[in-house]
């Protein structure tokens, strides 16, 4: 500990303005010398480079210095450390999202240092919560009544009004805004899967049309906490049941990370306080945990209920009465900015749904696409149950992004959450439809019981389940009888 405090002694003096200066002065030079340092090395200039280093890290002590004569940042500082704590843990998804489109300009070796930057930023967050649990006293990050997002880099201020400046990125308070009680989370159960691009982005597509790759794939559903209630949006896979890996296999969701219910636990959520769940259809990896939460009104569509023989006093079923949403023909609004939207096609009761927040909108949307790459590419997966109003539904989606800027929810990849974490606005180019026709198989004459599958919610008829799903090749396994 330092004898002496220097804290605020130049605030409110003359001096105050020149010491401001000077700390803006030194940032600007900890830039400076850092480029230098990285074009020195480019160039095979090492000793160049540690000399601008070692400038560098001087003027970032000489910045510290001048902020701290001034009282730039509070002397107690643990509540400053939460709100960065905060918005390096967003960092990582930010520069993730960023990384990928400098690597989709083209530039793949700048798109891989960032990623780098972006576990870095993920890891400042490690760190901060570290040092928060081992010092900060217990009352120091106790929420005020209100909280203030700078809207450049999304630091959280906790208080009766925003700073002066953000501690951050130096933008006005003008930057901030009051933040919502709104929070939607993901419940991650699922990760480091895969699923290949015919399977995801072939819908009613010759065999052979998709140019086959693996991508990223995982398995998360939704939480909506609008203050008042607790708002479920599926329910996960059956915590009983496993996903086989197979050769064949053209999706995977990965490791399971922890059985729905006890992620939902981990973010704060004990079941018997969840007021309503919102199904987006019937398929088991969305509808598996139903059973869990014996205090929730079950909204689901008529067609959806009725297929699953969903019975029950807390089963809603939907008709979708109140009218159109912006672009979509009938919704039900179900709290104040929460709507659900009857969006067929993937299955004939299929549903989506819309969170307004101030001018954003987050769409949790279910399986209308399997994978983000499918909704800027503007393909349909293989699994619909109706071509024409899938590919109708895909259309509202597409045209509801572009004039809206929207948080795109996917289930079956991480894009899903990372979005989520960054807040990202997604951003379609302009793709035409592909023509695409396929026989629907007509089930009002099937015989026997009824098999889905659980990882594509392909339908089985007969004594037994096949031994393997003609659709996404997952063993017998895989399937539970209706």
């Amino acid at each position: 500990m330092l004898k002496e405090s220097l804290h605020g002694l130049t605030k409110g003096t003359e001096l105050e303005p020149i010491m401001a200066a000077m700390a803006q002065g030194e940032a600007n030079g900890v830039m400076m010398y850092y480029a230098l340092a990285r074009l020195a090395k480019e160039q095979g200039l090492d000793d160049a480079a540690k000399t601008f280093i070692e400038a560098a890290n001087q003027e970032a002590v000489h910045a510290g210095f001048y902020a701290v004569l001034n009282g730039k940042y509070p002397k107690d500082f643990w509540q400053l450390v939460a709100g960065v704590k905060a918005t390096e843990v967003k960092g990582e998804a930010t520069v993730k999202a960023l990384a990928d489109k400098v690597r989709a300009a083209g530039f793949t070796q700048a798109a891989d240092e960032m990623e780098i930057f972006a576990k870095q930023e993920g890891h400042h967050g490690v760190i901060l919560d570290e040092l928060l649990k081992k010092y900060a006293p217990k009352n120091s990050t106790a929420p005020a009544q209100k909280t203030f997002v700078c809207s450049i880099c999304g630091y959280e201020h906790i208080g009766d009004a925003p700073p002066a400046t953000c501690p951050v990125c130096g933008q006005p308070s003008t930057a901030f805004k009051e933040k919502s009680k709104l929070k939607i989370q993901a419940v991650r159960f699922y990760d480091g899967g895969f699923m290949m691009k015919s399977f995801a982005c072939g819908g009613g597509l010759p065999e052979g049309s998709i140019a086959d790759e693996k991508l990223r794939s995982s398995l998360q559903n939704y939480v909506i906490d609008t203050g008042d209630e607790i708002i479920l949006v599926d329910t996960g896979t059956p915590a009983e049941m496993d996903f086989p890996v197979t050769e064949k296999s053209v999706i995977t969701f990965g490791d399971k990370i922890v059985d729905y219910v006890d992620a939902l636990k981990n973010l704060g959520y004990a079941p018997e306080k969840v007021s309503k769940i919102l199904v987006t259809h019937k398929h088991p990896d969305h509808t598996g945990e139903l059973r869990a939460f014996p205090n929730a009104k079950i909204f689901i569509s008529r067609i959806e209920a009725d297929d699953m023989n969903l019975t029950g006093d807390n089963v809603v079923r939907v008709d979708f009465t109140d009218g159109a949403y912006k672009n979509f023909p009938a919704c039900q609004k179900i709290a104040d900015g929460v709507y659900y939207i009857f969006a067929p096609g993937h299955t004939k009761g299929n549903s989506i749904v819309i969170v307004e927040d101030g001018e954003k909108f987050f769409m949790i949307h279910g399986d209308v696409t399997y994978t983000d790459e499918a909704l800027i590419e503007n393909k349909l997966s293989v699994v619909f149950e109706d071509l024409n109003a899938a590919r109708d539904t895909l259309k509202r989606v597409r045209d509801f992004i572009k004039a809206n800027r929207t948080v795109y929810l996917s289930t079956h990849t991480p894009l899903g959450y990372e979005n989520l974490a960054a807040e990202k606005i997604m951003e379609l180019p302009d793709v035409e439809e592909t023509t695409a026709a396929e026989t629907q198989f007509d089930t009002s004459k099937a015989v026997g019981k009824k098999w889905i599958c659980s990882v594509c919610g392909y339908e089985h008829f007969g004594d037994a389940p096949p031994e393997i799903c003609p659709r996404c090749k997952q063993p017998s396994t895989a399937f539970k009888v209706q």
